[in-house]
């Protein structure tokens, strides 16, 4: 679609001095925001879809509640994702230990994506898909909870992650698309697999999503 729409700016550049060109602007601007619009509705779709799904809506619900259960009984939550997975799995931290919308206590959440010495080490010495389960091994505990978010569903270094969470027995959120393996779906506490597959509306979708969870996480936990 971008493709499209340079080449489409493109074909503008040269700009005749002219009243007929100023009309010829105006026009064809307004079908260079065709596309824009395009975009802004196929992700408002998927966010209706997802408004209007009860079992995922249930499912986020008590993700959220399974996180603040285990928080109450001084358990920790960990995030990990890849790319710009790993940018959420930081801002939502952020979100917790600091604040979302009020003043409460500061929650224990790691970012295992944020600590680039970790991740460079492990990587080179025990190979990329290890990056973050070497992490969980090293601080994970019995009764935590891992948030993995996977834009694709299959990242070697998530499916590891959540392999080793299983392991240590830990509680697991496994925040995807409506691609992943359905094993790996399956071994999640609560799976929230967006109804999309493309890339960038996912990923918006699990940003929705992860403010949803510190929504309802604040809302239980709001005194200073």
């Amino acid at each position: 679609m971008s493709i499209l729409f340079l080449k489409k700016l493109e074909n503008h550049i040269a700009k005749p001095c002219s009243i007929c060109y100023i009309n010829h602007v105006v026009i064809t601007g307004k079908k260079l925001l065709d596309d824009i619009k395009l975009y802004i509705s196929h992700s408002i779709d998927v966010k209706t879809a997802i408004l209007n799904n009860e079992k995922l809506l249930y499912r986020i619900y008590s993700a959220a509640q399974m996180i603040i259960e285990a928080m109450k009984k001084g358990k920790k939550l960990l995030i990990v994702g890849s790319g710009s997975s790993a940018a959420d799995a930081m801002r939502m931290c952020t979100e917790l230990s600091s604040r979302f919308y009020m003043a409460r206590p500061a929650l224990p959440c790691i970012a295992l994506s944020a600590d680039s010495c970790a991740i460079t080490s492990i990587s080179n010495d025990f190979g990329f898909e290890n990056i973050y389960a070497r992490q969980i091994k090293a601080i994970g505990r019995e009764g935590d909870i891992l948030l993995a978010i996977s834009t694709s569903g299959g990242s070697s270094s998530i499916l590891r992650a959540i392999d080793t969470a299983k392991e240590k027995k830990m509680k697991i959120i496994f925040l995807t698309c409506e691609m992943a393996s359905a094993s790996y779906l399956q071994m999640a506490d609560w799976a929230l697999n967006v109804p999309s597959s493309d890339p960038p509306l996912v990923q918006e979708a699990h940003n929705l999503i992860e403010h949803l969870i510190c929504y309802e996480v604040e809302k239980e936990i709001k005194v200073k």
